[in-house]
């Protein structure tokens, strides 16, 4: 322990020693009586009392009483620096007044961690054994356990009139051991804390508002600097607040270890941000070895840091102090030496901060008790302190931000320079490129009128074709002859491929395509007329096509069934293309999603055995116009795969190749879907392109319909009724069940059971064995959403005796129905009409208007338009109806010629009836 007096103290130490070694008990003979009366507002008492050092910190208050070693004091304040014992100081205190007197007896530092004052029993005369009053105050302990709640700790003391008490204090404490002790009267105590907490929120909040303003300066012109000059204000501001007890005071009223620990971590991290921040505003980075020794000093004060904060206090503490000091020293040399290099705010940083490290060094050595001496009690250095750091930080701020204001103009003019420079430049290039433009221009105006006359061209010559096959198609389908259902796929196919024509053509010009429509649709019956296309397209090659359908797959979801239909077809068109002799299957699958019951995903295969693609073509086989080697040999332009993908993308879905050259190609297609039901299908009938004839009788003949959907039940009324059919409908199975049980022998059978599979209550297949049961005559036919409905075999090899699948075909269900009751076609309308005259016989000629139109519809081959203009022809005039039968019977036979002849020679006959 180093202490160093003046000649005076030092003189009045010798004397109160030697008078103490004389004494037997020592502290007591030698001690000074302090009176309570002569204290006015407050008075140090530091000098009058006695003190002990106990270095194992063990002694009890008896038995330090009695040790020999009682020293005096002789100074105001005690620096003892760090020490793992503790220290006892004795004194006596007398009330001279007439009064009771009350005084608060203080200790200087607020870091002290325990401090005990123990007040000894006047009434057995000063003996060792006497018991004493202990109080108990320091950061150990909770605030609400002292005498007086303040920052520092105080003791309330109070004596009678003429009464005098002897006092021990004891102070042990891992922080730096600062001792003054004093006594205050109590209002004056107050007041001087007041004053203290005043000014120090005042300095606070100026601190916080100038960081605050440096982050936001530093934020608006991307500075670290002042990003590192707002982080080092605050730090500063919580280690000057850990140093001054309001950590303490307001934070950690009960206490904690880390009350003792703040101070030098959070003045380590202060240091630490300071360099930090030095570097980077004076661009030490220049300097590589004070850049290297920056570094150096940067880890080892973090390195410091984390030892004061987590380790034993009383070793890091000295060494967390001694490496500031030195790393203060070494800013004051690196300053000095970019000043002398003329780097930006070196000047600057030197001279505001110099004075104030000076001082803070010096507060740092007196408190480790390096030399004696008080420059200011803690609170007011610190005050002090703090106005110095906001003006001198207040300057430094302001200039940065004038001097990156001042640097953003220069560089805004700059730009501006550069900017108009670069215009007139650009302006020059922009006059002599305008001819080439429009050059270019014109260039691409007539390659855009090339390829729009392309277009035209290429839609003319791909949709007269298809229009002349549509109406044969068309015709063979209205025929009602056992090829009639040829004459549908016919029909479905060339209008998907009219369809995806025109979606070519909108591609190529660079129209937008429409958006995909989902809508509620009898999944299975479009998965059956894929698959019929399907079978054909491997036909052609010899291979052998496979549907499979998960039985999960529910029979309504809501897609867009053209898209849909165009992406499978497109796929199931490539793999037909590149596969001879193997296998293609279409495989689809519903996965639900476990979230919501409502919605899923369906699941799309297609595969094939065929030659496979090269992964070098696997990532752009997608791409427009794009085609591997492999496809050179066949036709088509590289679109159809692109199409796909556009529309699956745009359908919300996925599509994955999986492909080994020589072993086949699979196609993985994840669309999102909703379940539906057959109450939100807006038709639940096939759309037929032309009128639909009346091929069968059922005059006579009753019909049971079993269907649970109401607006499927009145349009399958509608439609047998229609035919002559008289109609039972019902709503379920076992009303159906029970009707046909309620059957006697004088009731009329039905001809024909009509019946849904997936009915409320019991099933179809319940329906179909109550019918052969009852009524083992009578056909039974399944009309369902679902392929494995129409599939399914009962107990006892029962099958339904035909099968359709929704929606409703009125010529297919006319023809099963034909089939199964044994009911002859009626003849078609247009052989009927032909038996009243020939080509040469015309009673009634039709309007020049309309045989003009006929004629150009015949030079476009629109077959179906011709017989769209028959019927027109014989509703608006009814007195051409020879003329109609005898187009209509050359249309049927495809002699577009003979028709052109009788077009011709009509408006020959009726331009000379007019001419005389």
């Amino acid at each position: 322990m180093r202490r160093a007096h003046g000649p005076a103290l030092r003189m009045m130490r010798a004397l109160l020693l030697t008078l103490a070694l004389g004494l037997v008990h020592a502290p007591r003979a030698g001690a000074l009586s302090i009176d309570f009366a002569q204290v006015g507002e407050a008075a140090t008492i530091t000098s009058a009392l006695w003190l002990l050092h106990d270095p194992g910190a063990h002694l009890g208050v008896q038995e330090a009483r009695a040790q020999p070693d009682w020293r005096p004091v002789g100074v105001s304040v005690l620096k003892l620096g760090y020490d793992e014992g503790a220290y006892w100081l004795y004194g006596t205190l007398r009330n001279a007044a007439e009064v009771p007197v009350t005084r608060w007896l203080g200790l200087g530092s607020a870091r002290l961690e325990d401090v005990q004052l123990h007040l000894l029993d006047t009434d057995h005369g000063g003996d060792a054994s006497a018991p004493a009053q202990m109080q108990q105050a320091g950061t150990r302990f909770p605030l609400g356990q002292r005498s007086v709640r303040s920052l520092r700790p105080f003791f309330t003391v109070t004596l009678a009139p003429g009464e005098e008490r002897q006092f021990m204090l004891r102070v042990a404490s891992d922080s730096i051991i600062d001792i003054s002790v004093a006594l205050w009267e109590p209002a004056a105590m107050r007041q001087e804390e007041g004053r203290e907490l005043a000014i120090q929120g005042f300095l606070l909040g100026l601190s916080l508002l100038l960081a605050a303003y440096a982050l936001v300066q530093g934020l608006v012109w991307r500075d670290r600097s002042l990003m590192l000059m707002a982080a080092w204000l605050v730090t500063a501001q919580a280690y000057i607040c850990a140093f001054q007890g309001y950590l303490y005071r307001y934070l950690l009223e009960a206490g904690s270890p880390w009350i003792v620990h703040a101070p030098a971590t959070l003045g380590c991290l202060a240091t630490l941000i300071y360099l930090r921040m030095s570097q980077s505003l004076v661009e030490l980075e220049q300097l590589w070895r004070w850049k290297t020794l920056y570094r150096c000093m940067i880890l080892a004060l973090g390195g410091v840091t984390l030892w004061t904060a987590l380790g034993d206090y009383r070793d890091a503490a000295p060494v967390a102090n001694a490496s500031a000091g030195l790393s203060y020293l070494a800013w004051l040399a690196s300053m000095l030496h970019a000043w002398r290099r003329r780097l930006d705010n070196a000047r600057m940083l030197v001279l505001s901060f110099a004075l104030a490290w000076l001082a803070m060094s010096m507060k740092m050595l007196e408190l480790n008790g390096v030399f004696d001496g008080d420059l200011l009690p803690d609170w007011r250095f610190a005050a002090l302190f703090q106005i110095g750091l906001l003006c001198m930080t207040s300057v430094i701020v302001t200039g940065r931000a004038v001097d990156l204001h001042r640097k953003h103009e220069q560089m805004q003019w700059t730009m501006l320079y550069l900017r108009v420079r670069e215009q007139l430049k650009l302006e020059k290039a922009v006059a002599a490129r305008t001819q080439e433009l429009r050059q270019a221009l014109q260039a691409a105006d007539e390659a855009n009128l090339a390829k729009s006359g392309f277009l035209t061209r290429i839609s003319h010559d791909l949709r007269t074709p298809l229009t002349s096959i549509l109406g044969f198609a068309d015709m063979i389908q209205a025929s009602g002859g056992p090829h009639a259902g040829h004459g549908r796929i016919i029909m479905r196919s060339a209008r998907h491929m009219l369809t995806m024509v025109n979606d070519l053509i909108d591609y190529a010009r660079g129209d937008p395509l429409d958006t995909p429509q989902p809508t509620p649709l009898y999944l299975h019956a479009l998965l059956q007329e894929i698959a019929q296309e399907g079978q054909v397209l491997a036909q052609r090659q010899h291979n052998h096509f496979t549907l499979d359908i998960s039985p999960d797959l529910p029979p309504v979801l809501a897609l867009d069934a053209r898209r849909l239909h165009r992406i499978l077809g497109n796929l199931l068109d490539n793999a037909a293309k590149y596969t001879r002799e193997g296998r293609i299957g279409l495989h689809v699958q519903w996965q639900a999603d476990h979230a919501d019951a409502g919605k899923g995903a369906l699941q799309i295969e297609v595969s094939d055995t065929g030659c496979g693609i090269a992964p070098q073509f696997q990532s752009r086989i997608f791409e427009p116009f794009e085609r591997a080697d492999a496809d050179r040999r066949q036709p088509g332009i590289g679109m159809g795969l692109a199409i796909v993908r556009l529309w699956v993308q745009r359908m919300g879905g996925s599509i994955v190749l999986e492909s080994q050259p020589g072993m086949g190609t699979r196609m993985h297609l994840q669309l999102p879907a909703e379940r539906g039901s057959e109450q939100d299908i807006a038709s639940h009938h096939v759309q037929e392109h032309s009128s639909t004839r009346v091929l069968i009788d059922g005059a006579g003949r009753q019909v049971v319909v079993v269907e649970d959907s109401p607006e499927i039940a009145r349009l399958l009324s509608d439609q047998l009724s229609s035919l002559g059919f008289a109609v039972s409908v019902f709503g379920d199975g076992e009303t159906a069940i029970a009707h046909l049980s309620a059957l006697t022998m004088d009731q009329e059978a039905p001809a024909l059971v009509l019946t849904d599979y997936l009915l409320p209550g019991v099933h179809g297949g319940a329906v179909l064995q109550a019918a052969r049961r009852l009524l083992p005559e009578v056909p039974v036919l399944l009309l369902s959403a679902t392929l494995h409905a129409c599939e399914v075999e009962l107990d006892g090899d029962l099958r339904f005796d035909g099968s359709l699948l929704k929606p409703v075909n009125f010529s297919e269900l006319q023809e099963m129905i034909a089939q199964l009751l044994q009911l002859p076609l009626l003849g078609s309308t247009a052989s009927s009409a032909s038996s009243g005259g020939s080509v040469g016989e015309v009673v009634a000629m039709p309007p020049e208007a309309l045989l003009q139109a006929a004629l150009a519809m015949i030079a476009d081959g629109a077959v179906s338009d011709l017989i769209d203009w028959c019927e027109t022809l014989g509703h608006e005039h009814p007195q051409c109806s020879q003329f109609q039968a005898q187009a209509l019977e050359q249309i049927s036979q495809g002699h577009l010629a003979r028709l052109r002849a009788m077009c011709e020679q009509a408006l020959s006959e009726r331009t000379a009836s007019a001419a005389i």
